[in-house]
C-alpha cells in the first residue's frame, strides 16, 4: 500500500476528516480534546540559573535534570518541576556539553578535564556524588557523547570511539565493567536486552556483544555506515544504513533474517509499535521522502507514506496513530495499521525536534526559538511559546514540560 502526501491548508473534505477524527476520539476516550489557548501564555513558572541552557533535561517523576557548558561553578542542577525550584547543583570542574542520563535513584554525567575522562554517579534526591571513574587516555574525548542507559548498563563512549560498560549499582562501579575498542569508525549509542549489547558502526558493521563480558557474539557485514542506533524487536536487532537498506539480524547468533532497501539513505532509528493497531510492524523514515511500516517478522513492506520531504527524526508511535515532521515543516499524522492521512498541520517552520506525544497533545520544537502545541485528535494549534532566546526541546515532567534558555531561564510549560 502506498499513501502519497501533499500539503493542503485544512479545508473543506480535511475539516471533515479532522471533525470526524475529534468525534471518533471523544467517543473513545470519553473526554473532551484540550482546549486551544491562543494569545494565552503556556508558562506555568520560570526560573533563572544564570548560565546558558543548551541540553535538553533529562526527566524522571516531577525532577528535570540539566546539564551546562560552563566549566566553572556549578553545572548540572535539579529541578522540581510543579514549582521551578532548583532543588541542588553540582560543579563537575568542567565542560558538559551533552544532557545526563537518569535512572532510579541515581543522574550520570560524562565530561573530560585535560586528557582525563569523567563519569560520574550523583544521587538524584541530593546531588551528592556516589561514585567517579577517571581514567587518562589522549587525545580521546568522552564529553561529546551522552552516556546512555540500558537494560541496567550505562554505557559511555570516546571520540575515539570505543565503547565502556559500567553497572550503575550503588557506589560500586569505581571502574568500568568493560570496554569494546573500536577501529576508529564512529558507533551508534548502543541498545541493550536480553544479554546483547547491539550498535551500529560507520565502518559499514553491525556489532553484537555480550553484555556481561564485552566479548564480541558476532559482526554483521554491510556495504554502507550506519548512523542511527538499532532497535531490538522480537529477537531481531533492526537497523537502517546510509545505502537505504533496513536490514534484521537475529539478536543471538547475528545471522541476516531479512532485509528491505528503501529509496534513500536512513539517518534515524527504526521504531516498533508500541501495542497500537500497527502490532506487529516496524516504522522507519527515509530520505526518499517516504516513511514506512514492515513487517517486524518478514520484513514485508506494509504501507509507504509519500511525505513532501524527507524527516530528520524517527516516527513517533502514539496510540494508533504514527507521528512524523518532515523538513518541509509539516506535523502529519498517520494511521498506523494503513498509512493513512489522518491530519496535518503546517508548523510555520522548520521541526527541530521529534515530535513528543503528551496528553493527548503534541508538541515540536520548532527552529531555534519556539516550541508549538496541538490537539493529538485533530492537529488543532493549542499553543506557541516564542522566545528571543535559543530553547532546547521540551521534556516531560509530571504536570508540565521543561525546557532550557540560551539566557539562562528554565521554563515550565503546560
Amino acid at each position: 500500500m502506498s499513501v502519497s502526501f501533499a500539503r493542503a491548508p485544512m479545508g473543506g473534505a480535511r475539516r471533515l476528516l479532522a471533525a470526524g477524527t475529534i468525534a471518533s476520539c471523544l467517543l473513545a476516550a470519553g473526554a473532551a480534546a484540550p482546549p486551544a489557548r491562543a494569545g494565552v501564555s503556556p508558562v506555568s513558572w520560570a526560573v533563572d540559573i544564570g548560565v546558558p541552557i543548551y541540553n535538553a533535561a533529562r526527566t524522571s517523576g516531577t525532577r528535570a535534570y540539566l546539564t551546562t557548558a560552563q566549566d566553572k561553578g556549578a553545572n548540572v542542577f535539579a529541578i522540581d518541576a510543579a514549582t521551578g525550584k532548583v532543588l541542588w547543583r553540582f560543579a563537575s570542574g568542567g565542560t558538559i556539553p551533552m544532557p545526563p542520563s537518569v535512572g532510579d535513584t541515581q543522574v550520570f554525567v560524562a565530561n573530560d578535564i585535560g586528557d582525563t575522562h569523567y563519569m560520574r554517579a550523583l544521587d538524584a534526591k541530593t546531588g551528592a556524588l556516589v561514585w567517579k571513574y577517571t581514567r587518562s587516555e589522549p587525545p580521546q574525548c568522552m564529553c561529546s557523547h551522552h552516556a546512555t542507559l540500558d537494560a541496567g548498563l550505562l554505557f559511555a563512549q570516546t571520540d575515539g570511539h570505543s565503547l565502556y560498560a559500567f553497572a550503575p549499582v550503588g557506589s560500586v562501579p569505581s571502574r568500568r565493567l568493560w570496554a569494546f575498542k573500536g577501529d576508529g569508525a564512529k558507533l551508534t549509542h548502543p541498545v541493550a536486552a536480553d544479554g546483547i549489547v547491539a550498535f551500529g558502526s560507520a565502518d559499514h558493521d553491525l556489532y553484537g556483544l555480550d553484555a556481561r563480558t564485552g566479548a564480541v557474539r558476532f559482526v554483521a557485514r554491510t556495504g554502507y555506515a550506519f548512523v542511527a542506533r538499532p532497535a531490538l524487536v522480537g529477537g531481531l536487532i533492526i537497523a537502517g544504513n546510509r545505502g537505504g537498506v533496513v536490514h534484521a539480524y537475529d539478536a543471538k547468533t547475528g545471522r541476516s533474517v531479512w532485509s528491505f532497501t528503501t529509496g534513500g539513505a536512513i539517518d534515524t532509528r527504526v521504531v516498533a509499535d508500541r501495542g497500537g493497531a500497527g502490532g506487529g510492524l516496524v516504522f522507519v523514515a527515509s530520505e526518499d521522502r517516504s516513511v514506512y511500516a514492515l513487517d517486524a517478522k518478514t520484513g514485508r513492506r506494509v504501507w509507504r507514506a509519500r511525505m513532501a520531504d524527507y524527516s530528520q527524526f524517527a516516527p513517533v508511535p502514539d496510540g494508533n496513530d504514527l507521528l512524523v515532521a518532515n523538513r518541509a515543516g509539516d506535523l502529519v499524522a498517520l494511521a498506523q495499521a494503513t498509512g493513512k492521512v489522518l491530519w496535518t498541520r503546517r508548523l510555520r517552520g522548520t521541526p527541530f525536534s521529534a515530535p513528543l506525544a503528551w496528553r493527548r497533545t503534541v508538541v515540536v520544537k520548532v527552529g531555534d526559538h519556539a516550541i508549538a502545541s496541538y490537539d493529538a485528535a485533530s492537529g488543532r494549534a493549542l499553543w506557541r511559546y516564542r522566545t528571543r532566546a535559543v530553547v532546547t526541546s521540551p521534556r516531560p515532567a509530571g504536570d508540565v514540560l521543561v525546557a532550557g534558555l540560551s539566557s539562562g531561564r528554565i521554563v515550565g510549560l503546560r
